[in-house]
């Protein structure tokens, strides 16, 4: 279902790809969100021990291979290979989710490890929810989703969110020659890494059109100075913990808000008030279903028509 085209409200991230397509940072959940016409996604990446940059939130494998009848592993994705990290099978059973929020969804938490990721959600046993689904997914490298977004139709914008160190070097080369480079926005959520994503762009050269970005989560004494001495597109900012004079102090100093996950109805409609650039979703259908009933005959965010 293509939403982009009547579609004039924030800028929707598919949090860590469209997970009610398929597993969290795969293929699938990637090509899900583009099919549905949604701006952008966010992506994790980690480094592997023959330095591939691989594209997974978690630093191992237990949470993604639980429920595999025979291959569940907590390796850790440092101490593998690119060979050995694209052999290891993701079972779609029980790691997707609803369409339809859920409960307390705005809980990050409740959000990506709902009862049925554990084996405990009713009918939803890991040999259950085989028989219905035995496909598996695999992670991929940071170069092939590259590659894979060249052959998109529609322009995504990409925030990419480094998850470890020594990271840089191999990412500033695929940069350097990716025709994606200006769909990117690098950042992460840990200081360390912040100030080495600086730094190396700095250093070396920051690759023309890429856009860098920090998750400071709040705005305090910190953070604000963090701000001024950083070069940022944007900030994330925690849902509910931001107000109109934050975003005009970020906004003077020529930084975007992109707001983190908060999938609430409540929040949904201030986000909309506060006229933010983007915001990161676990359940982008519902967020547009719910703007399409309340919004569809308005204008909507000019700020996130001036980007696409």
């Amino acid at each position: 279902m293509e939403t982009r085209a009547c579609y004039t409200g924030p800028m929707r991230f598919a949090h860590r790809g469209l997970a009610q397509a398929a597993p969290e940072n795969t293929l699938g959940a990637f090509q899900g969100a583009a099919d549905l016409g949604l701006e952008g996604m966010e992506i994790d990446i980690q480094l592997s021990r023959d330095g591939e940059i691989i594209v997974a939130h978690d630093s191992n494998f237990t949470r993604m291979t639980l429920g595999h009848p025979t291959a569940f592993t907590n390796r850790r994705i440092s101490e593998m290979t690119w060979e050995e990290i694209q052999a290891v099978e993701l079972p779609y059973a029980n790691h997707t989710l609803s369409i339809e929020l859920p409960p307390h969804a705005d809980v990050e938490s409740m959000a990506i490890m709902p009862e049925r990721l554990m084996g405990q959600e009713a009918g939803s046993d890991y040999v259950a929810a085989l028989s219905r689904d035995g496909r598996m997914a695999h992670l991929m490298r940071f170069l092939d989703f590259d590659n894979w977004l060249s052959a998109q139709a529609g322009r995504l914008t990409v925030e990419v969110e480094v998850k470890s160190a020594g990271i840089m070097d191999r990412m500033l080369e695929i940069l350097d020659r990716s025709p994606n480079v200006g769909q990117y926005i690098l950042f992460s959520g840990v200081p360390d890494y912040i100030d080495e994503i600086q730094r190396a762009c700095r250093m070396r050269g920051k690759p023309e059109g890429l856009r860098l970005g920090a998750n400071l989560r709040y705005l305090t004494e910190e953070t604000r100075r963090r701000v001024q001495e950083s070069d940022f597109f944007e900030v994330g900012l925690n849902a509910g913990a931001f107000t109109e004079e934050d975003l005009r102090w970020l906004r003077d100093r020529g930084v975007q808000i992109f707001s983190n996950l908060g999938d609430d109805p409540n929040w949904w409609g201030r986000m909309c008030e506060l006229d933010i650039l983007g915001f990161k979703t676990n359940y982008a259908q519902a967020f547009t279903k719910w703007w399409q009933q309340n919004h569809g005959g308005q204008q909507g965010s000019k700020s996130a028509r001036a980007i696409l």
